[in-house]
């Protein structure tokens, strides 16, 4: 559900911790935040923005989990938000990005 994706988000944004509580350690989301050296804009199971390649208005230091249907769970650090938006026309998305962080930085 959209609910749970945003828990999976907010812990990864939390460092692996949930309810104060360490489920994953922070070394693996570190390492899951490092890129791939095949794919910069790719971690363990994530997507990096790193350059902005992915969805250029999200700030850089943002990150995504990306699944079937346009599920996507954006992770943005910088505002320390998560967002999930399910069904999305992928065409669309981007926009949709920066619509968002417009209406959050106003």
């Amino acid at each position: 559900s959209s609910l749970d994706q945003t828990r999976i988000g907010q812990m990864l944004l939390d460092d692996g911790r949930h309810q104060g509580r360490q489920l994953i350690s922070s070394e693996w989301i570190r390492r899951m935040r490092t890129p791939c050296a095949l794919a910069p804009f790719y971690g363990y199971l994530i997507w990096l923005n790193l350059e902005r390649s992915v969805f250029p208005s999200a700030p850089a230091s943002s990150f995504f989990a990306i699944g079937a249907g346009s599920s996507i769970t954006w992770i943005d650090p910088q505002r320390q938000m998560v967002v999930v938006v399910r069904w999305i026309n992928p065409d669309h998305a981007d926009a949709f990005f920066a619509a968002v962080g417009e209406a959050v930085d106003a």
